[in-house]
């Protein structure tokens, strides 16, 4: 059960940092600072709670999947209202 907690952990977190990433690069600028301020807390607060290195290698690479994935989603949406 604890094996499947921290998956979800992992999951959940991974993707609201993504998410963040992925809305710093669209914001402006005073706004971005402070998105970029959360999504660093995040991390800090993730990486102090997981001690292993797989687990921090994990997290990184499944935001980087996210804030791909957040970021194609923003630009087709953006692209369809016609903000772009």
């Amino acid at each position: 059960m604890n094996n499947f907690k921290s998956t979800l952990m992992l999951a959940l977190v991974t993707s609201v940092s993504g998410l963040l990433i992925a809305i710093f690069a669209f914001l402006p600028v005073p706004f971005n600072a402070l998105v970029g301020l959360l999504a660093a807390g995040l991390v800090v607060w993730y990486f102090r709670k997981i001690e292993t290195r797989g687990g921090r290698i994990s997290f990184v690479v499944w935001t980087l999947v996210y804030f791909l994935f957040f970021t194609v989603l923003i630009s087709a949406i953006r692209y369809r209202m016609g903000l772009i």
